[in-house]
């Protein structure tokens, strides 16, 4: 077995979080796809795209339920990834469209059930700078595989628009490391004739779910209404928005890389200044009418999310007790992709009341962000660990 200090280990961890992202990787072959099927609505089209975050939430739970008490880590990981693979390829194969969507759902749950996965193994194994240089690491991580996924569906789409769900294949590579690599972290044993205890979720678990839930009000706006932004301004088309969503993703691994040293250095300030960043990054989005500006704004958008999404994971990892860590980490990425859902009917509410279907969701976002920033500039959001004797 690998020793969790070894470098295959670390390999094994983090090839979950490569995958992780995975639910993107058909994005840039809707057009293919809704040309492949003219008799369907867009709506019917999207959900290719939308419906593996619905059948990944109770997958999420499911596999936060059981993970390391009933069924150890790397059982869950070798069927999470079984199905992430089997269901992102068979629509290769296959015409039916009410078959590719039941393939899509498989491997929504597939995705759920590896989703809580690698921050669990992290928290379980790991403590204090190790642990918050690999929760950043894991962060870059999905993002290169974000990128790269993505890269490759919208690629091999250029040949035939089933070509997009080849690039699920990869999960191949990550059910192998994980079946021959991936580490258990110790079991928490009770002494004989004592009551093993019981899972608790601390309701401030539940309050960090829905303020991180919140975060997807502040970053969907940009990533739905980019392309039409730019449209309206007469600033670019697709391909200037794929390049500046594209600069989302590299602001991601910018963020993740560096979230340890700003933890190191900020502290209680790491989630005031994410939350500034996305701030900032509307503002460049919103007020500069250049194409460069943008795309940094773009980037901040990313970094501040990434710097949001690991000091989530270390929040839970300081108030939950050993054995509810995996749960906790599912109801995080439960609630996340519920708010992302909803997000798409945040917009729409927005974009009516302000008569502005881009710009004034855009805005909302960038005030949310703001008010959010400087909150938590004074409230310290990080539990109090007690100090070593």
């Amino acid at each position: 077995m690998a020793q969790k200090n070894s470098f295959i280990t670390t390999v094994a961890i983090m090839s979950i979080f490569f995958i992780a992202m995975g639910v993107g990787t058909i994005t840039p072959a809707l057009n293919s796809i809704m040309l492949a099927f003219p008799d369907l609505s867009v709506s019917t089209i999207y959900l290719t795209s939308t419906l593996p975050s619905l059948t990944c939430i109770p997958a999420t739970l499911f596999a936060g339920a059981v993970a390391g008490s009933k069924v150890r880590f790397k059982t869950l990981g070798i069927i999470g990834v079984a199905l992430f693979v089997v269901g992102g390829v068979i629509p290769f194969f296959i015409t039916d469209f009410t078959m590719i969507l039941i393939a899509r759902a498989i491997f929504g749950i597939g995705l759920g059930i590896i989703s809580p996965i690698g921050n669990a193994i992290i928290i379980g194994l790991y403590e204090g700078e190790k642990q918050a240089s690999l929760l950043g690491i894991g962060t870059v991580m999905m993002n290169v595989g974000g990128i790269i996924l993505q890269f490759l569906g919208g690629a091999l789409a250029g040949i035939g628009w089933n070509y997009a769900f080849l690039p699920h294949l990869l999960g191949i590579l990550t059910l192998l490391l994980v079946m021959f690599f991936l580490p258990e972290p110790e079991k928490i044993e009770h002494p004989e004739g004592t009551e093993k205890p019981k899972i608790v979720i601390k309701s401030s678990i539940w309050i960090v779910a829905i303020l991180f839930g919140v975060v997807m009000f502040i970053d969907y706006p940009m990533l739905m209404g980019m392309s039409t932004f730019l449209a309206n301004n007469n600033i670019g088309g697709p391909t200037t928005a794929a390049i500046v969503l594209a600069f989302f993703t590299v602001g991601g691994m910018v963020g993740g890389a560096i979230f340890a040293s700003v933890f190191k250095f900020a502290k209680r300030f790491t989630v005031g200044i994410g939350l500034l960043f996305m701030a900032v990054a509307y503002v460049f989005v919103l007020y500069t009418g250049n194409v460069a500006l943008i795309t940094v704004g773009a980037a901040f958008e990313g970094i501040g999310f990434s710097i949001l999404m690991p000091s989530v994971f270390t929040i839970v990892g300081m108030t939950a007790s050993p054995q509810s860590v995996p749960m906790c980490a599912s109801i995080i990425l439960a609630v996340m992709n519920a708010f992302a859902f909803v997000s798409t009917y945040w917009i729409a509410l927005i974009g009516g009341i302000t008569g502005d279907a881009v710009g004034g969701p855009m805005f909302a976002a960038m005030i949310i962000a703001a008010v959010g920033g400087v909150i938590f500039l004074f409230v310290d959001p990080f539990p109090q660990m007690p100090k070593a004797e």
